[in-house]
């Protein structure tokens, strides 16, 4: 996690991303579709509320562009 900039996360919040597959390729993908440093619960959360980069990719070619990231678990969310 390092590597991805989250090498001060506390305890609980690397055990939350270890339960919830927050690994660095999901955090890497999440960075290329221009979310720059979500915060540690924010990447948790998406997760939760199955927003992948795919989902958010998909709203991109929508024309849903420059969504935050909690507008991006939204619509994931109310899909079920």
């Amino acid at each position: 996690m390092k590597k991805e900039g989250y090498d001060h996360v506390e305890l609980d919040k690397l055990i939350a991303f270890r339960i919830h597959g927050v690994s660095p390729e999901f955090i890497e993908k999440i960075k290329t579709l221009g979310y720059s440093h979500p915060e540690p619960d924010q990447l948790i959360a998406m997760r939760i509320h199955g927003v992948t980069p795919e989902f958010i990719s998909g709203l991109k070619s929508r024309g849903m562009k420059d969504l935050t990231i909690d507008q991006t678990r939204q619509p994931a969310h109310s899909r079920h």
